[in-house]
């Protein structure tokens, strides 16, 4: 998995109204990002490229050029559907975290009691059980892909290297699906130890977590996804499904022949038995939302607190990449993702209708830009440091002052009645002797820069 050492480039064809949230982004940092959006579409040969950046519960920038039917000359905008591909599995992840909350499964359940067609058997011929966790985690040692999948890249292969015409990509379907499982060996040891950004990524795994997911619930994938996700997110451009039809236009997939100069559209692709792992459709605004949500627990009816962050930290749905976390989505004709910063509640995704994109430059760029206008920034103030400080669990407590423009403290006050705090650090302060040997306090600030908490002496105090 590639680094975020992110920066971007962006055009401006859609432009939210301003918001509160939006004075952290100045007209310049606007403007670079507008540019941006086209840079970037012309470097990787993209028809149309959508950009939506989010912080907490507002989107504080949106842009959109080119078109998402390039025959037709129809624009993309943020609310323009796409196929978002394996960012699904962020949906079915949610959907599994969901179940858990009411009880209806536990996550360490071994799958095959609701998919008994599934034998979960290693190399050796041992069947072994297979949690949830380890399905929605790329744990499970389960293949890349399911074998029923043959017919699929095969047909992609024809494509590339022989360039004959293909009608249609069909992922296998359910029948052909089900029957696969009681073959499928796993490939790796379960919860193999790798490095924490990496793992055995498995679209098998996930749509054999949906299948399960949709029995454990006694209703179909699409009908949960609708009424359960979407419904209450307000997502009215995000359902199950990678078709357009009269009604529900999704932008078309192209492919850029670089010999020839032009663009050809891709085939039609059907996700089948694979929709929890790559079936489904939805805007940039919509998932503009759906970044939202994982800042706003409780209050988005979608997950408790807890829930999102087991997900965040066990990389249930979401690839860490340490502060952000990310999900990529790629098909032929489609590449899309979506990045959030948890710590400062920033997100963003970017919808293609291309089939080779760049993200790690992109979102390098789009990071440069817009991260350092809500970075916490150390407090130098020293009258935010002034208070009264409680032992938490305890009855001690300590007082931090100001004196003649220096901060002093009564912890240990008859051994350093006449010595000031120095900074030593964002938002560290050392109490030193005249000998060298010194005391480190670090505090800690809430989510408005505002100093909470303060670690002393390996014991926590928090600030009245």
């Amino acid at each position: 998995m590639k680094k975020l050492t992110f920066n971007l480039v962006l055009l401006l064809s859609t432009l939210v109204q301003p918001t509160l949230a939006q004075m952290g982004l100045n007209d310049s940092i606007r403007k670079q990002l507008a540019i941006g959006i086209n840079g970037f579409k012309e470097r990787y040969h993209a028809p149309s490229v959508v950009l939506a950046v989010v912080h907490r519960d507002s989107i504080i920038f949106s842009g959109a050029d080119g078109f998402t039917d390039l025959e037709q000359k129809i624009p993309a905008t943020i609310d323009s559907k796409y196929q978002i591909q394996s960012i699904t599995k962020m949906f079915t992840a949610t959907m599994l975290m969901q179940l858990w909350e009411k009880g209806l499964i536990n996550l360490e359940d071994d799958v095959r009691k609701y998919v008994p067609e599934f034998k979960g058997t290693t190399l050796e011929g041992k069947a072994e059980a297979t949690s949830f966790l380890a399905l929605a985690t790329h744990t499970s040692g389960l293949p890349r892909n399911s074998p029923s999948e043959f017919e699929l890249f095969n047909d992609v292969e024809k494509l590339l290297i022989t360039k004959k015409e293909v009608t249609s990509l069909n992922s296998s379907s359910k029948t052909a699906f089900l029957n696969a499982l009681g073959k499928i060996q796993k490939e790796y040891p379960s919860f193999e130890y790798l490095p924490i950004n990496q793992r055995h990524y498995s679209n098998l795994g996930y749509s054999l977590l949906g299948l399960a997911l949709e029995r454990a619930v006694n209703t179909s994938y699409d009908n949960y996804i609708k009424s359960v996700i979407c419904g209450p997110l307000g997502l009215t451009n995000t359902g199950v499904g990678t078709i357009s039809s009269k009604e529900n236009i999704l932008a078309k997939g192209y492919r850029f022949l670089h010999a020839q100069k032009h663009f050809v559209q891709t085939p039609d692709y059907y996700a089948n038995a694979m929709s929890p792992a790559s079936g489904m459709y939805s805007s940039a605004n919509d998932l503009a939302k759906f970044i939202s949500a994982q800042f706003r627990a409780n209050s988005s009816h979608l997950l408790a607190q807890k829930s999102i962050r087991m997900m965040q930290s066990l990389g249930i749905g979401w690839q860490r990449d340490y502060p952000y976390l990310r999900h990529e989505g790629a098909m032929l004709g489609f590449r899309c993702e979506i990045v959030i910063h948890p710590r400062l509640e920033i997100g963003w995704v970017i919808l293609t209708n291309t089939s080779d994109f760049e993200f790690n430059r992109f979102d390098a760029y789009i990071s440069s830009l817009v991260l350092p206008a809500f970075a916490a920034h150390p407090v130098t103030d020293l009258q935010q440091y002034v208070g009264n400080y409680r032992l938490m669990g305890g009855a001690e407590s300590i007082q931090l002052y100001q004196k003649e423009g220096k901060l002093y403290t009564s912890y240990l006050k008859d051994l350093f009645a006449h010595t000031a705090l120095k900074f030593s650090g964002n938002n560290a302060m050392v109490l030193e002797d005249q000998t060298g040997r010194s005391i480190r306090f670090e505090f800690t600030t809430d989510k408005d820069g505002k100093i909470t908490l303060l670690n002393l002496n390996q014991l926590m105090w928090k600030k009245d």
